[in-house]
C-alpha cells in the first residue's frame, strides 16, 4: 500500500500561476478577436453605407431632369423641390422590364436620425401618406444638408433652396448633399444634374445652345 503524496505549497502556487497565465492569455486572445470582429463589422457597415449613398448620388442626382406635373389647380409645375433638409426630383432610370417606364420620382429627407428615400413611378407630391416605397439609405445621421448650384451670369452660386413657380425654370446645375453622422464623420456628394442649363463651359471654349447655327 502506497502512502498518499500531498502537494506542497510551492507546487500549488506554481499551478495557480500557470492557470492564471493561461486564463489571461485566453482572455486577451478573445478580447483581440472580439475587437477585430467589431472593427471588421464597422468597416463593412461603413462601406455598405458609402455604396448606398454613391448609388443615390450617381443614379438620381446625375440623371435628374426637369419634369412638370399638373398641380391641384391644373397648372403645370416643376416637380423638383429643393430644400435645405430635403430634395424631391425626377430622374432617368434604367428600364428593367417592359412594364416599367424610364422615369423615377424620388424624395430624400431625414427622419429619426435616418436618411430616408421615398420613390415611385409617378410624381411624389410631398404628402407623406401617399403610396410610396420607402427605404432607409443611412442610419445614425446627425445632420443632413442640401445645396444647389445656380448660374448667375458667369458665376456659379450655391443656394440652400431651389424652388420656383416659373414654368420655364429648369434644374440647378448641380446638387450637393452633406451628411454628418453621430460618430462625428462627415461625407459630401456633389453631382451635376443631367438637364440643368442651356450653356456649358469648357476651358476657353463656350458653347451656347441658344446661339444661331
Amino acid at each position: 500500500m502506497y502512502a498518499e503524496r500531498k502537494f506542497t505549497l510551492l507546487e500549488v502556487v506554481l499551478a495557480l500561476t500557470i492557470l492564471a497565465l493561461i486564463a489571461a492569455l485566453t482572455g486577451s486572445l478573445l478580447f483581440t478577436c472580439q475587437r477585430s470582429w467589431m472593427s471588421t463589422r464597422e468597416n463593412a457597415d461603413r462601406l455598405d453605407r458609402r455604396m448606398r449613398l454613391d448609388r443615390i448620388a450617381d443614379a438620381a442626382f446625375r440623371n435628374a431632369i426637369p419634369f412638370r406635373w399638373p398641380d391641384a389647380e391644373n397648372r403645370d409645375r416643376l416637380t423638383f423641390n429643393g430644400k435645405r433638409d430635403s430634395v424631391r426630383l425626377a430622374y432617368l432610370h434604367r428600364i428593367n422590364s417592359r412594364d416599367e417606364g424610364g422615369l423615377r420620382f424620388l424624395e430624400l429627407f431625414l427622419a429619426d436620425s435616418e436618411l430616408k428615400a421615398r420613390f415611385r413611378r409617378y410624381p411624389v407630391t410631398g404628402e407623406r401618406a401617399e403610396a410610396c416605397t420607402e427605404e432607409t439609405i443611412a442610419r445614425q445621421v446627425r445632420t443632413l444638408a442640401f445645396s444647389y448650384a445656380v448660374r448667375e451670369g458667369d458665376a456659379i452660386v450655391w443656394k440652400s433652396e431651389f424652388e420656383t413657380d416659373d414654368p420655364r425654370a429648369g434644374l440647378p446645375a448641380a446638387i450637393r448633399m452633406e451628411l454628418e453622422f453621430e460618430d462625428g464623420s462627415k461625407v459630401q456628394y456633389l453631382r451635376r444634374t443631367a438637364g440643368n442649363s442651356s450653356a456649358s463651359v469648357y476651358g476657353r471654349y463656350r458653347e451656347n445652345a441658344n446661339a444661331s447655327k
